[in-house]
């Protein structure tokens, strides 16, 4: 591919220094010098932007198995989605991967939990002794608990789901998806959403969303990335 590109410079070069007749060219060597660094640039941004769409989108083995969860996670969070709707939930998990925090590997980021501990408020009803006769008497007492309940990253893994069918076509799509943007396709949705790691529902507002960097809106999803580390 880099000859390819390589070719089309060189033809472009020579269409520029040759308008139409050899005879009437005439190139100061300050104009030679110029057009020669002009050429070595660009063949230097059109080398480093090859290597950067034919670089693996992740540098860790993937299992087929891999492929299957990344296809899910796109199916169950983004089915009824557009392409790059799909392509930016497959790039959060994705680069949740790379990040290392939330599992080394696919399946491990789309099936991770985490626990959080909430509060609860417990009312039960004593009988206690009250006046000089010590009547007894019911009096509601509250008491405070608190929980660890498991929070699944991707609501789905929480939710009872159905098997896919064969002939779904968002399945379909979302396997596409998933094989084709693991190969490296998607250039421009990989840039756009490169630093993705978070997105939610358009219909809600989660207290976390506020100390993240928004990224993009596409379809009914917010996507976000860490704070600016300015």
């Amino acid at each position: 591919m880099k000859k390819i590109i390589s070719i089309i410079v060189s033809i472009i070069a020579l269409t520029v220094m040759a308008p139409g007749h050899a005879e009437e060219v005439q190139v100061t060597q300050a104009s030679q010098n110029f057009f020669d660094t002009v050429t070595s640039q660009a063949k230097d941004r059109l080398d480093t932007l090859v290597d950067v769409i034919m670089r693996p989108i992740v540098d860790i083995t993937i299992s087929s198995k891999d492929i299957d969860c990344l296809a899910k996670n796109i199916y169950y969070e983004a089915g009824g989605e557009p392409e790059e709707g799909k392509v930016a939930v497959a790039m959060v998990t994705i680069n949740r991967v790379r990040d290392g925090r939330f599992g080394k590997s696919i399946c491990s980021v789309v099936e991770q939990r985490t626990v959080m501990v909430r509060e609860r408020a417990v009312k039960r009803v004593e009988v206690v002794s009250t006046g000089w006769f010590g009547k007894p008497e019911p009096r509601t007492v509250t008491e405070i608990k608190m929980d660890q309940v498991p929070v699944c990253q991707f609501s789905w893994k929480c939710m009872f789901v159905r098997v896919p069918k064969s002939t779904d076509q968002r399945w379909e799509e979302s396997q596409r998806v998933a094989s084709q943007l693991l190969k490296g396709n998607y250039a421009p949705w990989q840039a756009k959403y490169s630093d993705a790691l978070y997105f939610h529902n358009t219909s809600v507002r989660p207290v976390w969303s506020k100390t993240k960097q928004y990224v993009a809106r596409i379809g009914g999803h917010l996507f976000y990335s860490e704070t600016n580390k300015s």
